[in-house]
């Protein structure tokens, strides 16, 4: 699962993210505003799936509050450039949504970059509606890692059923 930290201006998105057939599926969980940590963590844990979830190395307060509330999780990582480097990676695959991903899929419609002055686009992400499409990067960085870094299997595939 790939997660976004929101609560009072923005969601917090999951997004379950599958590999299959050569490409990968994304699958709305959850997209809400006012959601406390603790109430993330139940959302994570009523899901049939337990994987790995990866979210937003910016709030490792929130990330340890879900681990003490016995989800498997981890920040994303992230460096210089790490955000266009991990939509470049995305943009490279197959990829399919599932029908009741509409915030999923909303946000993709919608994720594009920003222009300069002059109107034309530069490389940098509009930001604004990519709190879903955040997710599925966190996601996709660990399944997909850096074949030119060491990358460190998280046990994403690890999953079990209920």
């Amino acid at each position: 699962y790939g997660m976004d930290f929101g609560y009072s201006n923005d969601p917090s998105a999951i997004v379950a993210v599958y590999k299959y057939n050569g490409g990968y599926i994304w699958d709305e969980i959850f997209y809400k505003k006012g959601f406390r940590n603790s109430q993330l963590a139940d959302v994570i844990k009523s899901q049939e799936v337990q994987a790995l979830v990866v979210d937003d190395s910016a709030e490792p307060k929130s990330i340890d509050e879900i681990s003490m509330n016995g989800v498997s999780i981890i920040p994303v990582l992230k460096g210089p450039g790490s955000i266009n480097q991990g939509i470049d990676k995305v943009r490279q695959q197959k990829i399919s949504v599932t029908k009741r991903s509409i915030n999923v899929w909303s946000e993709y419609k919608k994720y594009m970059y920003d222009k300069d002055r002059e109107g034309k686009t530069i490389n940098v992400p509009k930001g604004g509606y990519d709190h879903a499409m955040d997710a599925v990067r966190y996601a996709m960085q660990n399944i997909i890692g850096d074949p030119e870094e060491d990358f460190v299997d998280w046990g994403l595939y690890n999953v079990t059923f209920k």
